[in-house]
């Protein structure tokens, strides 16, 4: 699946294939903020990026831009 969201992180480190395939499916299961940030933290010490990042990455896919 082609995405025009970033696929680099603000440190320049490029996400894999498996990276970007795994945020595009888990963007489609997390229903809302709150569960995003409750597993965030774990799919950022798995991918050694930031919460941050992990959330943005989210944040693109499902549409969901600062209140």
């Amino acid at each position: 699946m082609s995405t025009t969201y970033s696929n680099t992180s603000r440190s320049g480190l490029p996400y894999t294939d498996e990276e970007i395939a795994f945020l595009d499916n888990l963007s489609k299961s997390i229903s809302d903020r709150e569960e995003m940030e409750r597993i965030s933290p774990y799919i950022a010490a798995g991918f050694q990026r930031t919460i941050g990042g992990i959330q943005k990455q989210i944040e693109l896919r499902k549409e969901w831009y600062f209140r």
